[in-house]
């Protein structure tokens, strides 16, 4: 009987085994003829993930993989087929392609599915064409004010803390501004996050998820949702999401007992003009959109929000962080943004108003060449659903996951000249612009699932240097050489954001 047993359980495996080689025969093809380092039998390329072992290193890993070969490159991370392409054409493909509409399935890790962040295609097409005018002009126009009061406080926490002390790391408070900025935008509730310790805390969590997120995905062994269930990282993530949780419960808790103090008839009476001029928040226009729609459930409106919250803030600090950085080490440059921000918002002690920061276009140039070296998003994954014709050389079989490394497109010399690596806002000069391929920049990926919150992000970025800059002149002893990145979904600087603020006269 036992003999029985072993040779039916040996037989199984090798049928399994058989089976599973047989139907992946497309796309080991279409891999043997990619370019990629030596894969081995059963664990692939996973061996190269063992020196990935500190955020740092993660990225330095994945440059250096990327500097090694020719896109597309052919990975095989144990069971799951990986192709990196950084060639804008190889982007344009992909991004825009109606069956490349899914996030990679380590995206799932993040337990936002039913976000619109990570939502399956199917799902994401709804809750996309739902969202897109909760994140239009007029609601972005309506924030203005609530911009301009956060970025007030920001500069007085500034002046507090930080100012005329020498070289010292801002990061923190310009994450709890950012924070702020969201936190009151998205649930019309003044937290005052910048100053008081649920700021920290907050961010705190936020971080200790995202590692626990980054441990998880550089470790393929761990990819199987049955084994992860029994490790420590596993229950300490499902503590903080239900932390997330009641903390959400509180929010829509604050907010109703704040409507139902509202006097409703004065709401009524105001004319269409004024309304506009109200902070249209992002959880009111959720709820109006739920009562017409039974699928947008209150998991679904609590993931919204968690995405849009993470999202964000994490993305505008890190983005603030090196344009910041940048231009504290280039003072050419940062005395140029500031002439331009003088001329157009001479004022600072007035609010700062969408017309204004529409005439800042040197300021814009400088941005983007920020956001070309140090893409907040550096890489995104997608998976096919069907086979896609990449170019004349490749058709990717279905079912393969697909990352596409921004950071190495943006950086390309064949692209961005000789200087690729240095700052020079002279790139976006529109000749410039006008001769590269349209997906040679894409900060906020591209095609139909590119990012919702563009226009959110450039109103904040240019209010908040608006304000910082027409109080401060920004120095660092950093240089560029000298900056040294890490991986955390987003891309950040391992020194923080280290600077040396002089009050201007």
């Amino acid at each position: 009987m036992l003999n029985f047993v072993i040779v039916f359980v040996v037989s199984t495996c090798i049928a399994y085994i058989g089976y599973y080689q047989w139907s992946r025969r497309k796309i080991r093809a279409t891999f043997a003829k990619m370019n990629g380092p030596v894969s081995l039998p059963l664990i692939g390329n996973s061996y190269r993930l063992v020196k990935w072992t500190s955020q740092e290193s993660i990225w330095r890993g994945m440059v250096e993989l990327a500097n090694s070969y020719e896109s597309p490159v052919g990975l095989n991370l144990g069971p799951v087929m990986h192709v990196l392409l950084y060639k804008p054409e190889h982007l344009q493909v992909v991004m825009n392609s109606p069956y490349c509409l899914n996030k990679a399935f380590q995206y799932s890790f993040l337990r936002v599915e039913k976000g619109i962040f990570a939502a399956p295609a199917h799902v994401w097409k709804d809750q996309r064409r739902m969202l897109n005018p909760t994140f239009g002009p007029v609601v972005v126009n309506s924030f203005i004010p609530i911009f301009n009061q956060k970025c007030t406080i920001f500069v007085d926490v500034l002046k507090e803390n930080y100012a005329n002390r020498g070289p010292v790391d801002v990061l923190n408070a310009l994450s709890k501004c950012t924070l702020d900025l969201i936190c009151s935008t998205a649930f019309g509730l003044d937290f005052d996050l910048q100053r008081s310790d649920d700021g920290d805390h907050f961010l705190s969590r936020q971080e200790e998820y995202v590692d626990i997120f980054i441990d998880r995905l550089v470790k393929p062994w761990f990819y199987p949702e049955f084994i992860y269930r029994l490790t420590k990282g596993y229950k300490r993530s499902m503590e903080i999401l239900e932390e997330s949780k009641d903390r959400m419960k509180r929010v829509m808790s604050e907010r109703n007992l704040n409507q139902n103090n509202n006097d409703a008839e004065s709401l009524n009476e105001m004319s269409q003009d004024s309304y506009v001029k109200k902070p249209q928040i992002f959880l009111d226009k959720l709820l109006e959109l739920a009562q017409n729609n039974r699928e947008l459930t209150d998991e679904h409106i609590n993931q919204h929000l968690d995405t849009m919250v993470f999202a964000g803030n994490d993305t505008t600090a890190a983005t603030m962080c090196s344009l910041l950085l940048m231009l504290a080490m280039h003072p050419d440059v940062q005395e140029r943004v500031y002439q331009e921000i003088v001329q157009a918002c001479p004022d600072k002690d007035k609010e700062v108003t969408m017309d204004e920061i529409s005439h800042l276009p040197y300021t814009e140039m400088v941005c983007k060449e920020t956001m070309r070296l140090f893409p907040v998003g550096p890489v995104i994954g997608r998976t096919s659903t069907a086979d896609i014709k990449l170019d004349d050389n490749y058709t990717i079989p279905a079912n393969t996951a697909l990352t596409m490394c921004i950071y190495m497109v943006h950086r390309n010399k064949d692209i961005w000249g000789a200087d690729a690596n240095q700052f020079n806002p002279d790139h976006f000069l529109p000749e410039q612009v006008s001769e590269r391929h349209p997906y040679s920049f894409v900060p906020f990926s591209g095609g139909p699932r590119n990012c919702i919150g563009i226009k959110y992000a450039w109103v904040a970025m240019k209010i908040m240097l608006v304000y910082v800059l027409r109080r401060y002149r920004l120095k660092t002893p950093l240089t560029m050489d000298t900056l040294k990145i890490k991986y955390t979904i987003v891309l950040k600087m391992v020194s923080g954001c280290l600077l040396s603020l002089e009050e201007r006269q």
